[in-house]
């Protein structure tokens, strides 16, 4: 197998000579994004209102900025709080034809990443007693989920532009590193509406920075906030090294000084790779997908030909590692939590791929600011 160049990043500038060609596209886009929130703030279109409070995440830019992370962050907040909470979320990948799924909860149950969806799959198996509702209509849903569960608390993913759903604290999470890109709407740039659309933020959480880092880009995102809107940071940080079979784990740091591939279907694998290396491993190979990639029987057939390959490597590289305190069996081969609940049960052997599990971690008082308002969830 051969190492595939990374693809995915959105934060690119388009080459020089498609420019042209993407202009009309992108204005186009920008003039149907501004109608659309023209009709909303007429009232033209409605917003159907929850029987209980709403959070929603989103992002303004196409890609990873960690809004799954979050969602999982405010479904253990809200359950430390006491509150029965539900997921919302559209299930892009999914291949069911389904118009509404849900999740069960049921801790012996493992989910269905072609139902739900990967990042679903991935937040029903973190929270198996939270039910995680997939369907295109969240109004419809959001009124299913009252009579079936009747929720304390709704917390919506990846639903900024979703306007359908009246929300009781919009969450908008801008990446600490890449910004807004060129500050373009698509396709010529990374943005789904224009910046003044920050304007809907109640909260803003810069993704992968600390609060000594985000000067420059607080005072970018400045202009177009109200005075009073928050806005915080918070670090993605690895968590835990396990193995696809759940048989073993290890503290992130047992990568320092080893030798790793990486498979993965992400928006960024660039950021993957990033994250390993900064653990003190070299990655010798990057196996990247499209986002949301489905791994079909070829992929999973070469995938598990990999892993079977470096068997004999992955000993001898114990063998000879300066460091004798690397843990036995450390796995050669790394995946993310997202790609791995699309590989359960597909793989001869699991015990060979390494799961590199993150977490989002907000600055203190960015927590103090959430457990504050989902404490007050029932009594809005």
């Amino acid at each position: 197998m051969t190492p595939a160049k990374s693809s995915g990043n959105p934060f690119f500038q388009p080459p020089f000579w498609s420019r042209p060609f993407l202009f009309p596209v992108g204005l186009a886009y920008g003039v149907l994004v501004r109608f659309r929130l023209f009709l909303f703030r007429l009232g033209v279109l409605r917003q159907f209102r929850a029987a209980c409070p709403v959070i929603a995440v989103g992002n303004l830019t196409v890609g990873g900025t960690g809004k799954t992370p979050m969602v999982d962050f405010l479904l253990r907040a809200s359950q430390q709080a006491g509150k029965r909470p539900v997921v919302l979320s559209r299930g892009h990948g999914r291949r069911s034809r389904s118009r509404l799924s849900r999740s069960r909860s049921d801790e012996q149950w493992a989910p269905d990443a072609v139902g739900l969806g990967d990042e679903p799959a991935l937040l029903s198996l973190r929270n198996p007693g939270v039910p995680v509702y997939v369907g295109k209509r969240r109004a419809e849903t959001a009124r299913l989920a009252a009579l079936w569960d009747a929720p304390q608390l709704i917390v919506l993913d990846d639903a900024y532009q979703h306007l359908r759903l009246a929300r009781d604290l919009n969450v908008l999470l801008i990446d600490g590193e890449h910004g807004l890109g060129n500050g373009r709407m698509l396709p010529l740039g990374p943005l789904r509406e224009p910046p003044g659309a920050m304007g809907r933020a109640d909260v803003v959480l810069l993704t992968k920075t600390g609060p000594g880092e985000a000067s420059p880009l607080r005072e970018m995102l400045a202009p177009h906030l109200a005075a009073h809107v928050p806005v915080f940071t918070c670090q993605y940080q690895p968590r835990l090294l396990g193995v696809a079979d759940g048989s073993r784990e290890y503290a992130p740091e047992a990568l320092r000084g080893r030798t790793v591939r990486l498979v993965c279907g992400i928006a960024r694998p660039d950021g993957f790779a990033s994250t390993v290396e900064a653990l003190g491993a070299r990655v010798d190979r990057l196996w990247a997908f499209p986002d949301h990639h489905p791994y079909h029987l070829e992929d999973i057939r070469l995938l598990d030909q990999a892993l079977e390959e470096v068997v004999d490597a992955g000993e001898h590289e114990a063998r000879e590692n300066a460091d004798s305190t690397a843990p036995p069996g450390l796995p050669l081969w790394l995946t993310t939590e997202k790609d791995a609940v699309k590989l359960r049960g597909r793989l001869k052997n699991p015990g060979r791929l390494g799961v590199l599990e993150m977490a989002m971690v907000p600055e203190p008082d960015a927590q103090a600011f959430f457990f504050n308002f989902i404490r007050k969830c029932g009594m809005l």
